[in-house]
């Protein structure tokens, strides 16, 4: 979330809790007369090329001002491929490839209900990225596809925009739980 007008985004570590499945968790409080969000995110060690990434995830409640996902990312969006469900559509997926800040092909699909888990799965190449939600293929991109090498990413952070994510919901905590995580070359 952009930390202007009175908006503060962090990501705190406590909010990240490992057992059966990762849980990442988000709130959302007055700041003044802006919102402060307090997410959270983990990123793998290792970065990663070209491959079939493969996770099973669902978030607790679709509520405005929030954007969970699974990702690659690279600085500045070198290498950016996004799987996100953002807070103010409750039943849609995003895709989006980025090779840079301003080279980026975007997909949203409807009818995924956020709070029921589903298996997604991201396949990078050179030439096009697909994304699958329940093994049914759901986006082909074939336009700025990355090339850098990349971290993967799962985070939960909050946003307060009358588009992206929409307005902040104060209150409730939300997650997104991951049961698994799976990448093959």
């Amino acid at each position: 979330m952009g930390n202007v007008n009175g908006n503060v985004g962090t990501f705190d570590p406590n909010n990240v809790t490992v057992g059966s499945e990762l849980v990442l968790a988000l709130t959302q409080t007055k700041n003044g007369t802006g919102i402060k969000s307090v997410g959270s995110e983990v990123i793998t060690k290792q970065t990663f090329t070209y491959g079939t990434f493969e996770f099973t995830s669902r978030v607790s409640e679709a509520l405005s001002g929030s954007d969970a996902g699974g990702f690659l990312y690279a600085t500045n969006s070198e290498t950016e491929v996004d799987m996100e469900q953002v807070g103010n559509k409750p039943d849609a997926v995003d895709c989006t490839n980025w090779h840079g800040l301003s080279d980026f092909q975007d997909t949203q699909v409807f009818g995924f209900d956020q709070t029921n888990s589903h298996d997604f799965k991201i396949v990078w190449q050179p030439t096009f990225v697909d994304w699958y939600v329940d093994g049914q293929l759901v986006v082909h991109h074939t336009q700025s596809v990355p090339s850098a090498p990349a971290y993967f990413l799962f985070n939960i952070w909050g946003t307060n925009s009358s588009s992206w994510g929409g307005t902040a919901t104060i209150g409730p905590t939300r997650y997104i739980y991951v049961s698994s995580f799976k990448y093959t070359k």
